[in-house]
């Protein structure tokens, strides 16, 4: 059986969701969270990224890609950087994530709150924390490693997301920056 490709849709989001390899738990090493963390961080000029958490053997992601930018590359950026990184750090070799990664599209903005909901409650419901804003690698932790603030704003984040036309949801989901500042 060939492979289906990804269907690419114009100003979507997505929770992306990729595992390492055999899921070993590599990020549990605060190091090595640390680099995916920074990874996140570098794909940031391409897309919007709205929450995240870096699992012991996994990272959850809520990420827009601006105009132009299909979401197979950002992952492709994020992987790569990330596993160069990690290995080169450990003095090891090999693959540090499986090949592909989980992506579903955020279609409203009662998948959006709940998404980031989920991502946020991850590191609780997998015993990491008692409180999401505990987990270090969290975007609950950390909200202004995010564009969730930036994503809801009327005034244009730059010339390219201005041109493109910025993906928008109701204001309503404005209600997901706020609570996550408190």
């Amino acid at each position: 059986m060939s492979k289906l490709h990804r269907f690419i849709e114009e100003n979507a989001g997505y929770h992306v969701v990729s595992t390492t390899r055999r899921r070993a738990p590599i990020f549990r090493d605060a190091e090595n969270a640390v680099v995916v963390v920074d990874a996140l961080q570098h794909i940031r000029r391409r897309c919007y990224l709205l929450a995240y958490a870096v699992m012991p053997d996994h990272v959850h992601a809520v990420i827009f890609p601006k105009a132009n930018r299909a979401i197979s590359s950002l992952m492709q950026s994020l992987k790569g950087y990330s596993s160069r990184r990690i290995n080169l750090l450990s003095g090891r070799r090999g693959p540090l994530w499986q090949q592909s990664f989980f992506d579903r599209m955020i279609r409203n903005e009662r998948e959006l709150f709940e998404t980031i909901n989920y991502i946020d409650m991850n590191p609780v419901a997998a015993g990491l924390v008692v409180q999401p804003e505990d987990y270090e690698f969290s975007s609950a932790l950390r909200p202004e490693l995010t564009d969730l603030d930036a994503f809801y704003t009327d005034d244009p984040i730059d010339r390219e997301t201005a041109e493109a036309g910025k993906p928008r949801l109701p204001v309503v989901a404005m209600g997901v920056a706020r609570a996550r500042r408190r």
